[in-house]
């Protein structure tokens, strides 16, 4: 009778437990990645719908664009010096006049009246300060006669009392008339002294008179000038030679005085008037660069002027040009670069949508499978209009999407397709 044999079952070799505790691990990743990537927010889209950019470590250009216009380098306002009616127009607006040229005549009869009027009493006042001179020489001479008759009397006196004491020696000549000559004598010496007084005040006064009348002819001499001066001015002439602009009159039109007739520019040479915005009041100085294209030619303007005074958030310069100007005209428009400062070697990113999106504070940055795109937070310094300055969250030869970021703001990741 035979007997049942128990068989042993065969133990699984080592190795094949580690191959399916390595499958094992690998399905429970494959299960975390998926489970992981389907909770990130993730965005599809062609790779042909957005632009990508690279980091790149270069010169940054603090540049700012601003708009100008073109204006004379020179202006003259034309006022109206003395009102009246426009009797006469010599020249057109628009046109090249010489300085000197006339250009408006006016006509006003008040104005002639009173230039009549103050002449007269102008002339009138001046006859009377010629009289008075000649007052004042007169009186100078009556004063030297009276002195001059005086010293001869006193000197035929003082000659004539030696004889008379010979004459008394010998009865011929009474006594009392002696000290009646030698009074005389004393009497003519005190009244020289005091005609000698007389004249030195007298000539002190005039001579104060005199520079005062001098001082007041004067006066009404220019007072006379400035009168048919104003007469004159009813003649507007060109004060400077350029073009006549602005030039706005009508014969038989009441202008009044310190009313605006028009300019003349310069037109040999022209600026360029800007108005950056007062952000940049304190970094714009004289000197700076800028640039501008026209016509498809490149140009250089320098800072010449900063008005700091600041109107509606602006404020103006001046620019000039440097080396050929370019064919402008009058009042056109130009759109410049200007530089504010000395290039500074940075970290650069190209300028794109997507800061209008993020406002610089972080970008989608590519793989290194340039498949998909991570939301990262980014430090920006400055800008310009082609380049931002990247301070913190980037490194040079990344890559970056720079085009607007549209619907795609609010996801975590990008994924670019075919």
């Amino acid at each position: 009778m035979s007997m049942d044999r128990a068989i042993e079952k065969k133990k699984r070799p080592l190795w094949q437990w580690a191959v399916m505790a390595a499958g094992l691990v690998a399905v429970v990743a494959v299960l975390w990645q998926l489970i992981a990537d389907a909770s990130i927010r993730t965005y599809s889209v062609p790779a042909s719908q957005v632009v990508v950019s690279t980091v790149e470590f270069g010169a940054f250009e603090d540049v700012i664009p601003i708009r100008g216009t073109i204006q004379p380098f020179e202006s003259v306002f034309l006022d109206a010096t003395e009102g009246g009616v426009v009797e006469e127009i010599f020249v057109e607006q628009g046109a090249v006049v010489a300085a000197g040229q006339p250009l408006l005549q006016f006509a006003n009869s008040d104005l002639q009246l009173n230039v009549a009027r103050n002449d007269t009493s102008i002339t009138e006042q001046l006859n009377n300060l010629n009289n008075i001179k000649n007052q004042l020489e007169t009186t100078k001479l009556q004063t030297e006669a009276t002195l001059i008759e005086q010293e001869y009397r006193m000197t035929t006196r003082r000659r004539q009392l030696p004889r008379m004491e010979e004459l008394v020696k010998d009865k011929l000549v009474s006594e009392e008339e002696y000290q009646a000559a030698r009074d005389e004598v004393a009497y003519l010496e005190k009244l020289i002294a005091n005609t000698r007084e007389r004249q030195t005040l007298e000539n002190r006064i005039r001579e104060e008179r005199l520079q005062q009348i001098g001082v007041q002819m004067s006066q009404l001499e220019n007072n006379l000038q400035l009168s048919k001066t104003s007469f004159e001015n009813l003649l507007v002439r060109a004060p400077i030679a350029g073009q006549l602009t602005s030039f706005a009159a009508e014969i038989g039109e009441n202008k009044s005085r310190g009313t605006r007739l028009g300019q003349i520019d310069v037109t040999d040479r022209y600026k360029i008037v800007a108005q950056p915005d007062e952000f940049y009041v304190t970094r714009v100085a004289e000197g700076q660069m800028a640039r501008f294209i026209l016509n498809g030619s490149e140009y250089t303007a320098t800072v010449a002027k900063v008005y700091p005074e600041i109107l509606n958030g602006t404020f103006n310069i001046d620019l000039v040009f440097e080396g050929n100007a370019p064919p402008v005209r009058r009042g056109q428009t130009l759109q410049l670069n200007l530089t504010l400062g000395t290039p500074v070697d940075s970290l650069l990113l190209p300028i794109g949508g997507f800061t209008q999106d993020t406002g610089g504070n972080w970008a989608f940055v590519l793989d290194a499978s340039g498949e998909y795109a991570t939301r990262r937070d980014i430090r920006k310094g400055r800008q310009n209009s082609r380049m931002i300055e990247i301070l913190e969250g980037l490194q040079p030869g990344e890559k970056v999407i720079t085009s607007s970021y549209g619907s795609m703001v609010d996801m975590e990741r990008i994924q670019l397709t075919e």
